[in-house]
């Protein structure tokens, strides 16, 4: 008798894509806050770009515990930064928040393989893009996103 673990449509086929890296030698710790209830945070500042406008990077792992379910951990990988338009005419310089998180929510009564939830994180983070050619990802499926269609 054996015992595995896997997670079900996560599959294991394989693109060569080129991913944009962020620089996280630039990452620098601000706080780490644990809330008491089984949640952790902490936030790291992004030390490049224009200072008036600080980037912070975000992790959390927390328990949640809905009444009649079961428990399970959500992890958490934010960022957030500012969209801007420049005219170096006109003199217009606008800014506006912007914000990204990838959230998995973990069973807590069984065992999940880190080596499974890597693979899971990366079948979700393909499913914002629907093919690739030559290492570069088509932006088709975030274009539509970007302007209110969310078929594709």
């Amino acid at each position: 008798m054996s015992l595995t673990y896997t997670i079900d449509h996560a599959v294991s086929t394989v693109e060569d894509v080129s991913v944009q890296v962020a620089n996280k030698a630039a990452l620098a710790l601000i706080k780490t806050a644990d809330d008491g209830n089984g949640g952790v945070t902490s936030e790291y500042a992004i030390n490049t770009g224009d200072p008036t406008y600080p980037a912070m990077v975000t992790y959390r792992s927390a328990v949640v515990t809905p009444k009649g379910k079961p428990s399970y951990r959500r992890i958490s990988v934010t960022m957030s930064s500012w969209a801007r338009v420049a005219d170096s005419v006109t003199g217009l310089d606008k800014v506006a928040p912007i914000q990204g998180t990838i959230s998995v929510n973990v069973p807590l009564d069984f065992s999940v393989e880190v080596a499974d939830l890597n693979e899971f994180v990366g079948n979700l983070y393909s499913f914002t893009y629907p093919s690739v050619t030559t290492k570069l990802r088509a932006t088709g499926t975030l274009s539509k996103l970007l302007f209110g269609i969310s078929q594709l």
